[in-house]
């Protein structure tokens, strides 16, 4: 019986460990996904450019715009482009939009012919905009273990325009 009841309470210990390491995991995406937000709103201010933000279901990535007003990969290794874990899942609202759970970029195709067997880049719009002036478009980005809601943590631009995470100013304001 003792075997049996120390058996159980190191398989609970297992378990509950287990789950508070994806927890500590997705805290470090959601850091990361935080920590670059803020670096590339600093790089836009600082190398006078426009930087957009691609936010799709498996990775987020940065462009910057061109004289053309189209948009193009960045160049910089720190805002290289990032694959999510797939346990984790995104959402994304856009200042005064609905949220929704964000998919996969559509290839659009016409006449049944795809824009990539014709061999043209498909553009992307940023769903994100920094602007060399300092200013960041309204938004809120949820990020959860998949199917564990009450893990949901979220980053998003507040009334002064700063990419914050609300969980931290809490604790910092407790």
């Amino acid at each position: 019986v003792v075997m049996v009841i120390l058996g159980l309470a190191t398989s609970l210990a297992v378990v509950s460990f287990g789950s508070g390491k994806q927890e500590r995991e997705l805290q470090n995406e959601v850091n990361r996904l935080h920590a670059v937000l803020r670096l590339a709103a600093e790089e836009a201010i600082f190398s006078n450019e426009e930087i957009g933000v691609v936010i799709e279901d498996d990775h987020y990535e940065f462009l910057v715009s061109d004289e053309n007003r189209s948009w193009n990969s960045l160049d910089n290794n720190a805002l290289r482009s990032y694959q999510i874990p797939e346990w984790i899942s995104l959402d994304f609202q856009r200042e005064g939009k609905k949220r929704e759970l964000v998919k996969r970029a559509q290839v659009e195709e016409f006449d049944g012919k795809s824009n990539i067997l014709d061999q043209e880049e498909v553009s992307k719009k940023p769903n994100i905009y920094l602007y060399s002036s300092g200013e960041v478009t309204g938004f809120i980005i949820g990020m959860q273990i998949k199917d564990d809601p009450d893990s949901r943590v979220e980053i998003r631009r507040n009334d002064q325009g700063e990419i914050i995470l609300p969980a931290q100013e809490e604790q910092e304001h407790e």
